[in-house]
């Protein structure tokens, strides 16, 4: 990629704009896998928390059916009677109104009623049927409801696959653009060194020869615009995680938390930020590269066969 070159490219205007266009690409593009995979690995890491998990809701006391803690300890006495749930375990009122503090506010949040949640571990070798489970729950506590995540769960995989998709259609447009940007830088270059190519021709350069001197030429200018937009979006990445969650590129959820807040900030949070999506960063200028010598080739051989 690095050799000479006999012909004057790096005098050419029309490939000056490469770089900077190409760096736009391998932002979008990097803005897009990255995007991809971690909506991904967002739903394998809550398929992970979640499996074998569920949640029973308590809502506050009316007028004739218990105190608050009248209809927890009905509840716990028949969940620990029951076969197939291995733990059952009663969220802290504090943490309830926590994740409630999204939607209502802090204020609020602290202010109103709060339902009481236990988080349940069911056991892989003797499944719970759900439906009877809460028609006892609402007998010992009128208003119980039991939730298995399989909705949340089927709705946030339906995210992560229109995410994933979606990724995949910015990619392909992004590549067939970077290849049209190279073909028509190319083509412009082999325009303006006719001459010299002709000349070229007539001392006996093969096609090959003179496509290697294009080539090497789109694959420098692409690699530099590459890690142009590699820093751009590494940057734009790391300051909207800052930004979203007061938090560096590491962190997230603790692995004992049982619920994560609502919104934004633990989506982004959940879905993590690991060595993968680094390594497909800090490839994409190489694929960039690559993409534009085998497009440059390509082009110019196409155009060299042609010629008398």
């Amino acid at each position: 990629m690095w050799g000479r070159n006999d012909l004057a490219l790096g005098r050419d205007a029309s490939s000056r704009f490469l770089p900077g266009l190409l760096a736009v690409m391998v932002f979008l593009a990097a803005l897009a896998a990255t995007g991809a995979l971690s909506a991904r690995g967002f739903i394998a890491s809550w398929d992970a928390r979640l499996d074998g998990s569920a949640t029973v809701q308590i809502p506050p006391p009316s007028t004739g059916t218990g105190t608050r803690v009248e209809r927890r300890e009905a509840v716990m006495r028949l969940l620990r009677v029951t076969p197939g749930v291995q733990q059952a375990r009663p969220v802290p009122e504090k943490t309830v109104a926590r994740l409630l503090e999204p939607w209502l506010g802090a204020e609020l949040a602290g202010a109103l009623p709060m339902p009481t949640l236990i988080d349940l571990r069911l056991s892989a070798d003797q499944p719970v049927d759900l439906t009877r489970l809460a028609e006892r729950l609402e007998n010992a506590a009128p208003g119980t409801m039991i939730d298995d995540h399989a909705r949340w769960l089927s709705d946030a995989r339906t995210l992560a696959r229109t995410v994933t998709v979606t990724a995949g259609v910015v990619l392909v447009l992004v590549v067939l653009a970077a290849v049209l940007a190279v073909v028509f830088a190319v083509r412009t270059g082999l325009a303006v060194h006719r001459e010299e190519i002709e000349i070229l021709h007539l001392i006996g350069a093969p096609d090959r020869y003179i496509a290697r001197q294009f080539q090497r030429h789109a694959g420098r200018l692409a690699l530099v615009g590459g890690i142009i937009g590699v820093v751009l979006a590494s940057g734009t990445l790391m300051g909207l995680r800052w930004w979203l969650t007061g938090t560096g590129p590491g962190s997230g959820p603790g692995a004992d938390e049982v619920f994560s807040p609502a919104g934004l900030t633990a989506l982004v949070q959940a879905a993590g930020f690991g060595w993968l999506e680094w390594a497909v960063i800090l490839l994409l200028p190489f694929t960039a590269a690559l993409i534009a010598t085998v497009a440059a080739r390509t082009s110019v051989l196409a155009v060299l066969a042609r010629m008398p």
